[in-house]
């Protein structure tokens, strides 16, 4: 688990994934902490699962969310499920985006060209994303409006320019499957 910073890690997340073992039984292949965790000082990602294929490999005994980038398009045909923590905008930003630190973390985040230039978050990826919140509040900015978006809301997020801004005093928690 080598992208693990305890000392700024504010959720962590345990992940329980199951599989079939070579005598064709049900068994817990992964308990604990994910292994693909990043922290962009602005946002914090956990990678939950990745999977190219449909159906997915039931045998297989690595781990697919053990990467050291954070990508945020799935793999081609396949799905990606995250664990997103949103700070409250004023934490957010607050972080010198110029300086060499925040260059480091952002050398291991791969926006595949979807964020917009000017570092304000607004994006637009070909994916189908079905998000939960989880915890907090968030507001979903559109080209044509902002919607407040609370715990238990769930958003269907087709394609279309957006961006995610948590003007909350607490952080956001957001599940999201692409």
């Amino acid at each position: 688990m080598r992208n693990r910073p305890k000392e700024r890690r504010q959720l962590i997340i345990r992940r329980v994934a199951t599989g079939v073992s070579p005598e064709g039984k049900s068994e817990v292949v992964f308990d604990g902490d994910t292994p693909g965790y990043f922290d962009l000082a602005v946002s914090e990602f956990d990678v939950i699962w990745l999977s190219d294929s449909s159906p997915p490999d039931l045998l297989g005994s690595s781990d697919p969310a053990d990467v050291d980038h954070y990508v945020m398009k799935p793999p081609p045909g396949g799905i990606k499920w995250v664990v997103i923590r949103i700070p409250p905008e004023s934490e957010s930003s607050a972080v010198d985006r110029s300086s060499p630190e925040f260059a480091e973390l952002m050398s291991r985040f791969d926006d595949g060209g979807v964020m917009e230039p000017g570092g304000d978050g607004w994006h637009a990826t070909q994916t189908l994303d079905l998000v939960t919140v989880i915890s907090g509040v968030d507001d979903l900015e559109l080209d044509e409006g902002v919607t407040r978006l609370k715990a238990g809301d769930c958003i269907v997020q087709r394609g279309t320019r957006h961006r995610w801004v948590n003007r909350g005093d607490e952080p956001c928690v957001l599940s999201g499957l692409k």
